[in-house]
């Protein structure tokens, strides 16, 4: 059923009661009956409903009494329309959405705050990977050390060169070796086993990409140590020069000083120098990432050299003096020798690492020969007039003597350092060096000065050394 089916169904139904109102009062209360005084009676209206069978009433006649023409209310289908459709129901209309009154809001507490627990802070461990790397020791393939050396030798004995007696001492006791009031000034014991400076200087590289082969070569040297004396007097003090008469087959002295014959002055002197190197080619023996053992084949060189002198210049002041009053001279005597060690050396090469820190050692002995040489020089000035020879080296022992003679170079080094960084390394050390057979400038003074003596000794090296090790 459409809308307007629907409403022309529903304005049929409340036809009577619009009829009934749209009638004027006075009209409508005709029809129950006739007004006084009226002549003509109105007429009565019926409504009559036909309403089809089943339906609701879809039109209505109004008759008129008398009969009248039917009259078609306005708003109505005519008699002869065809009835309109039943009206269908409406659909009901659609329930309102129910309004759910909005639910108060619910509190949800809030999380705790976290509690924050106040620990005390674990210790920090450092744990140190060793610097290890595979198969035999560090990447570097070259290798550079500088070492400060704090080392001593073997002194070398020197007769006494310079005697001193109180005033008033007789003259052929003045300065006499033996003597109960002569005094050695110089000379008498060994000289030159201070301790001195030096330096060392060691460079190699590994020739191979295993780093199992490789060359090593070092060189050292010490500071020269010298030891010397001097004296002078104008005579009031008695100087002497000891030595050995050989005529007289007894100890004697030349006078430098002396009351009333001699005034002057005289100086002695002791030096030492020691230097040496060599180069070694390395081959590994065994390894493992943190540690390794090289043999070490190569050469060897080491050099000790010593002189002894002394040297006085005397002015004669009386009649007793060798020379005339007032005359002036000078008597110089000079002893060097020069050993030069050359041989093959064998020996083991080691260091082990532990973390940052290392250790290692060196030990090794050459065999070879050491030419040792010997310089002997004298000479006397008198009246700016010179001669060969002085008061201990005299022609009979003057000159230049020169030998070779087999010896053995042991050696020995330990080490301990720490890893700076990659490439740096800072250590400390101990060394000792040992030759068999040398000559000392010392040792080759007679006193006698009657031949050259060609005496030989050992020497030895030792001390501390603190170096840097650079890697490359």
């Amino acid at each position: 059923m459409t809308i307007r089916s629907a409403a022309a169904a529903a304005l049929w139904a409340a036809l009577p009661a619009v009829a009934l109102a749209q009638q004027p009062p006075a009209q409508y209360s005709q029809v129950q009956g006739n007004r006084a005084g009226s002549p003509t009676p109105p007429p009565v209206l019926t409504v009559e409903r036909t309403p089809a069978p089943g339906v609701t009433p879809a039109s209505a006649v109004v008759r008129t009494d008398p009969p009248q023409a039917p009259r078609i209310l306005p708003g109505l289908p005519p008699p002869d329309a065809q009835p309109a459709p039943a009206p269908q129901p409406l659909p009901a209309p659609k329930a309102a959405p129910k309004v759910v009154p909005a639910a108060a809001p619910v509190e949800v507490p809030a999380k705790p705050a976290p509690v924050v627990v106040e620990t005390p802070p674990l210790p920090t461990i450092t744990v140190r990977v060793e610097d290890c790397p595979a198969p035999c020791g560090p990447d570097e393939c070259a290798w550079g050390r500088f070492e400060w050396l704090y080392w001593a030798g073997s002194g070398q004995g020197t007769p006494p060169l310079v005697t001193v007696s109180p005033p008033g001492t007789p003259r052929a006791a003045a300065g006499v070796l033996g003597q109960p009031t002569t005094i050695t000034q110089f000379g008498g014991n060994r000289r030159n086993n201070d301790f001195r400076d030096g330096f060392r200087f060691t460079g190699g590289w590994w020739s191979n990409g295993d780093r199992t082969r490789g060359v090593e070569a070092d060189f050292f040297f010490l500071s020269r140590s010298r030891e010397a004396a001097a004296a002078s007097s104008d005579g009031s003090v008695v100087l002497a020069r000891p030595y050995f008469d050989a005529a007289a087959a007894a100890p004697a002295a030349e006078l430098v000083s002396y009351p009333g014959e001699v005034a002057g002055s005289v100086a002695a002197e002791a030096t030492s120098r020691v230097i040496g190197g060599g180069i070694s080619r390395l081959h590994n023996l065994c390894c493992d990432p943190c540690g390794r053992v090289d043999l070490l084949l190569g050469v060897r060189y080491l050099h000790v050299g010593d002189t002894v002198s002394a040297t006085e210049n005397v002015t004669a002041t009386g009649d007793g003096a060798r020379v005339p009053a007032g005359t002036a001279y000078s008597v110089n005597d000079r002893f060097a020798t020069s050993n030069d060690f050359y041989g093959g050396v064998i020996g083991l090469t080691g260091e082990r690492r532990k973390g940052a820190f290392f250790y290692g050692g060196r030990a090794s002995v050459a065999l070879g020969g050491v030419v040792q040489t010997t310089t002997i020089d004298g000479s006397t000035v008198i009246g700016g007039v010179a001669q060969s020879g002085g008061l201990l080296a005299r022609p009979a022992n003057i000159g230049t003597y020169r030998t070779t003679a087999f010896a053995v170079v042991p050696e020995f080094g330990a080490r301990v350092g720490f890893q700076v960084t990659g490439a740096a390394r800072v250590y400390g050390a101990y060394n000792f060096i040992y030759l068999s057979s040398v000559a000392r400038a010392g040792d080759q003074i007679d006193p006698a000065a009657s031949a050259f003596p060609d005496r030989t000794t050992d020497f030895w090296l030792q001390g501390v050394s603190a170096g840097l090790e650079l890697r490359f």
